[in-house]
């Protein structure tokens, strides 16, 4: 199956809202068992991260076509955010089976290079569409830019402040599943 640029940014951007939610659903910690949220956060991420490699791929594929977008910030955004899911697929993963400060830390630190990486591809896609009020795909960046960096605050909050914690993850999780599902929005229409 071979898959046009547009068509594997619109494919990323499903996987990644889909990434989104089960990650949203563990930092929920609705299930009682702790270990299963932290899976279904690692397996979120570990889904955001293809989905962002798509996009990036997708996005690479369309600077090479001779009308193609150049929007080299977006692509390279796109590559960011899978490597800060990349890190926190792992950091999680290696969280479930020795915690310790340190690899909290590079979990923190996966969302953060998250975080840079949507506000460089918020901004490539805000300079391509430039001159166009903002669009459903620049708020979806805006919102996961935001989402990611109160998940990584709520990842370095100390578990004596449990409540602050768990609404900044909380809140983190399901605003970055807010941006992911106006970007596959605006991408599917």
């Amino acid at each position: 199956m071979y898959l046009e640029g547009e068509e594997m940014i619109v494919v990323g951007a499903n996987l990644l809202a889909i990434g989104a939610f089960i990650s949203a659903v563990g930092e929920t910690g609705a299930h009682p068992v702790e270990e299963i949220n932290k899976k279904l956060v690692r397996d979120g991420n570990a889904v955001q991260a293809v989905g962002n490699t798509l996009q990036g791929v997708g996005r690479l594929k369309l600077m090479d076509e001779p009308e193609g977008e150049k929007n080299i910030l977006g692509m390279v955004g796109t590559f960011v955010q899978a490597g800060g899911n990349t890190i926190n697929s792992l950091a999680t993963n290696v969280e479930i089976e020795s915690p310790s400060l340190e690899n909290t830390r590079f979990n923190s630190l996966g969302s953060t290079i998250q975080s840079m990486g949507a506000a460089l591809e918020a901004t490539g896609v805000a300079q391509v569409g430039e001159g166009m009020s903002p669009n459903l795909e620049v708020t979806g960046l805006n919102l996961i830019t935001l989402g990611t960096i109160l998940d990584s605050v709520g990842i370095l909050t100390s578990e004596e402040k449990e409540k602050q914690k768990r609404i900044l993850l909380f809140a983190g999780g399901w605003v970055e599943f807010a941006g992911t599902v106006l970007i596959a929005y605006a991408l599917n229409k």
